[in-house]
């Protein structure tokens, strides 16, 4: 399953697209609210599941990319890459139950809560290093030989 999931990382990312348009028509209940000194970031979390499908659309079309022109991306980066992106997927979704590992007594947490807040800021860097990956990865396929 893994091994066809590394030769083909585009049905990965076009699964995921409809799961996240899923949870965004379902679950509209909070908001994500990061408050840093004296400014608010929030988003709801409907407008971040839409923009996580988007995003991860258009993944999935470079990679596929990659399929249609016969240049497959580097399995050592791809591998990376979707570990990477499966960690801060899973940081997102599981930001508000971390209170035990951070040493909160707490065990009802809302965003707003530091833990929750540096859990998401955590997978906020770890997903943005994915990304750096991902484009690494795509231009080296497009740019050097194939083997």
């Amino acid at each position: 399953m893994f091994q066809k999931i590394i030769a083909k990382p585009f049905l990965f990312f076009f699964w995921l697209v409809p799961i996240f348009i899923v949870i965004a028509l379902t679950y509209t209940k909070r908001d994500i609210v990061l408050n840093i000194h004296d400014s608010y970031f929030a988003v709801s979390n409907n407008q971040f599941y839409l923009l996580s499908a988007i995003f991860f659309c258009m993944i999935g079309i470079n990679y596929y990319a990659l399929h249609w022109a016969n240049r497959p991306p580097k399995k050592w980066l791809t591998i990376i890459h979707l570990v990477l992106q499966t960690v801060s997927l899973i940081l997102v979704f599981t930001s508000n139950r971390w209170n035990w590992i951070l040493g909160a007594s707490n065990l009802e947490i809302d965003l707003t809560n530091e833990n929750s807040k540096l859990i998401i800021v955590l997978s906020f860097l770890i997903f943005f290093f994915s990304i750096i990956i991902h484009i690494i990865n795509f231009l080296i396929s497009i740019f050097l030989k194939s083997e």
